[in-house]
């Protein structure tokens, strides 16, 4: 079986920090009953998608009419994503796209605690950020920062932002349609604080 998914995952063995995705997609990383939901609620007019990978979750935003753009750190994914994205490794700043909502699932395990800053700098481009997390002990390729979600509420909250009221409902809604979804197991939603907002 290892030989089988090997086959299809896309990784940098030169440079492992850059994480990895699978080929044509992870079904788990992909709910769109959730982001249609997230669309009739927030109505954003444009999304960044933080480890883009192949481009499908932008692929699906761009379908909904709403300005979508994205990067990834993988070379590969870059030259064949099915929606264009662009090329950036955290580890050399942030990201700088200010838009409405942020969509950053199954990344923030991959990176080093030395470049979190680059990373919360660059999940906070919107008032709305939709995030996955790796759990303590939770096995995958180059998981460095596996955390409790008390962890992020407590990094989103020192730049600004609270965990959404209706983060429960989120979650089931991504358990519903997919049920061993990333973001059925450990999705977030955090929102800029009124104080906060300019």
């Amino acid at each position: 079986m290892h030989g089988y998914w090997k086959d299809f995952c896309v990784v940098d063995d030169e440079a492992p920090d850059l994480g990895g995705n699978l080929l044509h997609g992870d079904t788990q990383a992909i709910t769109p009953a959730l982001w249609r939901f997230l669309i009739d609620r927030f109505s954003p007019r444009t999304v960044l998608d933080i480890g883009a990978g192949e481009g499908n979750a932008l692929s699906f935003f761009h379908r909904q009419g709403i300005i979508a753009h994205g990067f990834d750190g993988l070379p590969r994914n870059v030259l064949n994503a099915k929606y264009p994205i662009a090329l950036h490794d955290l580890k050399a700043g942030p990201y700088i796209y200010p838009c409405d909502l942020v969509h950053c699932v199954e990344v923030v395990e991959h990176i080093k605690e030395e470049f979190i800053d680059n990373l919360l700098k660059t999940l906070i481009n919107a008032p709305i950020v939709m995030m996955t997390h790796a759990l303590p002990g939770q096995k995958g390729h180059h998981h460095v920062n596996t955390q409790p979600e008390a962890y992020w509420i407590d990094k989103m909250s020192e730049y600004g932002y609270a965990l959404s009221l209706d983060n429960a409902k989120f979650r089931e809604i991504a358990s519903r349609e997919n049920a061993d979804s990333y973001f059925g197991e450990s999705g977030l939603i955090f929102l800029r604080r009124l104080s906060d907002h300019p």
